[in-house]
């Protein structure tokens, strides 16, 4: 009989673990199931631009038409006027002529309606022939300048009302965000309380297992061996399950807000093909400066373009989404934490260090940490660039900057240039960036060029500095 008891003792508090072992996947799975389908937790729906349903009658006024901008405005002027979708190279080429300036809305909408296949769809446009003579006797050489300006000046009322509306709107999607974010923050929470208490009913366990300790020591062999391994395993997962997910309630890094993440940076951030174009301004900078660093490396398209280029480069991101991406397009990308992975840097490993869109991300004392990992990761002559939104443009310091929930603040043009001076930076140079043409008051004279300047100047800027060798 003393024989066998060890051996049963042992059997039993083994049976205990594996009962709580499938007792937390069989209770966590369901929930997590059950959270996703009810509709108290359902997050809201997140729809920047209101749908577009086609009319049976085909009747419109270019208002119902007006209220959609950029990529959903082209689509819907389609289905509208042409009563079908655009083709890809139909779609690219409106899309430039808007954000190029070279047309705005009611021209494309007159191009659309008075083209032969227009006029053979034969769709109503109510309160599009007066705009549309306008516009066009504006084109006109002598005459079309002061009525472009007198237009503008008029117009100029209705234009900061349009804004504002804008911006009421965009608020209203600010807060759905927020919801969305709040919903899934209750989800983690839940998620982290029911772990916690399964880990304090696995500690009450092996507590109460001390008194097998004696028959423990009795027993010898790979059994033991195996059995006291097993529980050191056991515990040890519990532990790095919770830490990872006191580290998702922290930072917010739930899947869910990661695929929430990439839609709205595929949403405001622009066509992969369109980013590439802007990041060749870049390329003179660091063409000698390998192997360039490039933190937030996002969606991968500079470092597609740098690998275009023969330019050895590597990317760091913390979205595990957008780093799968990237991977499978062949990229030399991580998932690390940013910080983490530069303090694994040797000094003066770097010729070059990027990061674009990410500072405004930073708290002020994140910002300088890392502007002082930079002056430490590379070698002389090597080179920073930081590029973000430019607070100067009116809009996008009231407005766009805030379509990203994750953004803290904005940085003025002579805050970052006085920074990087005083890390250490020489030969600091600051990019202008990216101006609205397509929304800039036509015109000429001291007025319109201020409020050209004020409203539609670049929307972006980066401040590029260099370490200076010993």
């Amino acid at each position: 009989m003393r024989m066998n008891q060890p051996r049963l003792e042992i059997d039993d508090l083994a049976a205990v673990i594996r009962e709580s072992m499938a007792a937390q996947q069989n209770d966590h799975a369901p929930r997590r199931s059950a959270q996703r389908v009810s509709p108290e937790t359902s997050p809201p729906k997140l729809q920047l631009q209101p749908d577009f349903e086609p009319r049976s009658d085909h009747r419109y006024h270019i208002n119902d038409l007006l209220r959609y901008h950029d990529r959903v405005f082209v689509q819907v002027a389609y289905r509208a006027v042409l009563k079908r979708s655009p083709e890809e190279t139909e779609s690219l080429r409106d899309l430039k002529r808007l954000r190029g300036g070279y047309v705005n809305k009611v021209d494309l909408l007159a191009d659309l309606r008075f083209s032969p296949e227009g006029r053979a769809k034969g769709v109503q446009l109510d309160g599009l022939v007066f705009p549309a003579l306008i516009r066009r006797l504006g084109q006109l050489p002598l005459i079309g300048y002061p009525i472009r300006l007198g237009i503008a000046l008029l117009r100029l009322p209705n234009s900061i009302c349009e804004q504002r509306e804008f911006g009421s709107y965009v608020l209203s999607q600010h807060e759905q965000i927020a919801d969305f974010i709040n919903v899934t923050a209750d989800r983690l929470t839940e998620r982290f309380n029911s772990l916690a208490n399964e880990q304090q009913t696995i500690v009450q366990r092996q507590l109460d297992g001390e008194k097998w300790q004696e028959h423990f020591e009795s027993v010898s062999g790979t059994y033991f061996d195996d059995l006291k391994q097993r529980i050191a395993t056991l515990r040890v997962d519990t532990a790095q399950e919770l830490a990872a997910l006191r580290f998702r309630l922290g930072d917010l890094t739930d899947p869910d807000l990661e695929t929430l993440y990439v839609a709205l940076e595929d949403r405001f951030r622009g066509t992969r093909a369109e980013i590439k174009e802007r990041f060749r301004e870049y390329l003179p900078y660091v063409k000698d400066s390998a192997p360039v660093i490039d933190l937030g490396c996002g969606r991968g398209e500079w470092l597609e373009l740098l690998a275009e280029n023969g330019i050895q480069a590597r990317g760091i991101d913390s979205n595990a989404l957008q780093v799968e991406q990237c991977r499978a397009r062949g990229l030399d990308v991580a998932e690390h934490d940013l910080f983490a992975y530069l303090q694994s840097l040797p000094d003066e490993s770097a010729g070059a260090i990027t990061g674009f869109h990410i500072i405004e991300h930073l708290s002020f004392n994140a910002l300088i940490a890392l502007l002082n990992e930079a002056m430490r990761l590379l070698r002389p002559g090597g080179v920073a660039i930081f590029e973000t939104p430019n607070p100067e443009n009116v809009i996008v310091g009231s407005n766009y900057f805030y379509l990203d929930p994750t953004h803290r603040h904005p940085l003025p043009t002579e805050l970052m240039e006085f920074l990087f001076k005083n890390r250490g930076f020489e030969n600091v140079e600051l990019l202008m960036l990216h101006p609205w043409e397509s929304g800039r008051v036509p015109g000429e004279g001291l007025l319109a060029e201020r409020f050209n300047a004020y409203f539609y100047g670049p929307m972006d800027y980066a401040i590029v500095g260099r370490k200076v060798g010993p």
